[in-house]
């Protein structure tokens, strides 16, 4: 009689859910394994009893997350389960997730086999390929030591493509007694990277250079004329594999009067190199230039109007621009063409000044798109 009982309640055991079964496995354990189109997480170690009752499950993925999951660690914050599908291979359950698993990124599997049983839990994670530490690269621009009250921009240039996301964080502006200025940068939620990811523009808050709005009134300047500041780079920055830069990197330097002039091409000078030679043409501008638009918005043309290709190099803070032809100089009329959104460190561009002040007014000129300037090669 007691015997004919256990066999009654076998089939109703078998009808509830499959992971309520009691099944205890020996030691369940979770590893990566290679999968055909990169890792998987994968769990060895059960009764072939576990695998029979865990094969009902078949394709269901809800019904395989409340006995297996991976999700990405983050501590005591419990992230969503990742997405994925769950088959019994060859003794053992794999779970292939549906976005390749990232390196140096780590990843929490549980898996809890029965109701009465408690979860096995490891956190796994792809080892990062071994890689130099990445630094920022020679200079912040602009390069110059002496920066405008109305400074409008830094560019920060790195050696490898960096992480594209919090980067606020890792910069600070100190004053002159090491002391955060506060809140000095526009955070941006699209943050400024170029394509390659390995040029950052940070941008100082416009609303405190401006006059006249609000936050200057209430908060004053970012940076005031006859102060000394220091734009510090941290090397809790990570770049785009996850390794941290080599060294922390300082800029120091000192603000002067606020520059409110538009650009003037008339006060370019134009050195012209000669004819059937590499030379470069030399143009010298009276006060440092936008680094990030010296390399975009000046090109040379030849007569017929056809731009010359060749390399363009900016130097002596940012105060020449010099253009070196892929091809020997042809004798003959060439012009260098600006475009009028050429800016200087303090945003004013060829166009248009930055600002009009309302109690000290600047001289207001004319919009233009483009300005040629014209020299020969002899």
């Amino acid at each position: 009689m007691k015997s004919r009982s256990i066999f009654w309640c076998v089939p109703l055991l078998l009808a509830l859910p499959g992971w309520l079964a009691a099944d205890t496995p020996a030691k369940p354990t979770i590893r990566l394994a290679a999968g055909k189109d990169g890792p998987v997480v994968e769990v060895t170690g059960l009764t072939r009893d576990t695998l029979d009752r865990l094969g009902r499950l078949g394709a269901d993925a809800e019904k395989w997350t409340e006995v297996f999951t991976v999700r990405v660690d983050r501590g005591e914050k419990e992230s969503l389960a990742m997405l994925g599908t769950y088959r019994i291979d060859r003794g053992s359950i794999r779970f292939t997730p549906r976005f390749p698993l990232a390196r140096g990124v780590g990843y929490r599997a549980s898996v809890k086999l029965s109701a009465d049983s408690k979860p096995v839990v490891t956190v796994l994670s792809i080892p990062k390929p071994a890689s130099k530490p990445t630094t920022v690269v020679t200079q912040v621009y602009p390069t110059a030591d002496r920066l405008p009250e109305n400074q409008l921009k830094f560019y920060i240039h790195f050696s490898a493509p960096m992480s594209q996301t919090g980067s606020y964080q890792h910069v600070q502006l100190l004053d002159a007694k090491g002391k955060p200025v506060d809140l000095p940068f526009l955070e941006l939620d699209q943050e400024l990277w170029d394509p390659a990811g390995k040029r950052f523009t940070l941008l100082l808050d416009p609303g405190r250079i401006k006059r006249g709005l609000k936050p200057r009134e209430e908060a004053g300047p970012v940076l005031e004329e006859g102060k000394r500041y220091t734009l510090v780079i941290s090397k809790s920055w990570n770049d785009a594999e996850g390794n941290p830069l080599k060294e922390s990197f300082r800029k120091p330097f000192s603000v002067g009067a606020p520059d409110d002039k538009q650009v003037d091409t008339k006060t370019w000078k134009l050195k012209s190199p000669g004819a059937d030679s590499q030379d470069p043409l030399r143009v010298t501008f009276p006060k440092s230039m936008d680094h990030g638009t010296l390399g975009s918005l000046l090109e040379v043309v030849d007569a017929a109007g056809k731009v010359v290709p060749g390399e363009i190099t900016v130097t002596e803070r940012e105060t020449v621009w010099s253009f070196r032809p892929t091809k020997a100089w042809k004798a003959g009329k060439y012009h260098l063409v600006a475009y009028a959104d050429l800016e200087d460190l303090s945003g004013n561009s060829i166009g248009r000044p930055f600002e009009v002040d309302v109690l000290r007014p600047v001289e207001r000129k004319i919009k233009v798109e483009k300005v040629k300037l014209p020299f020969e090669v002899k």
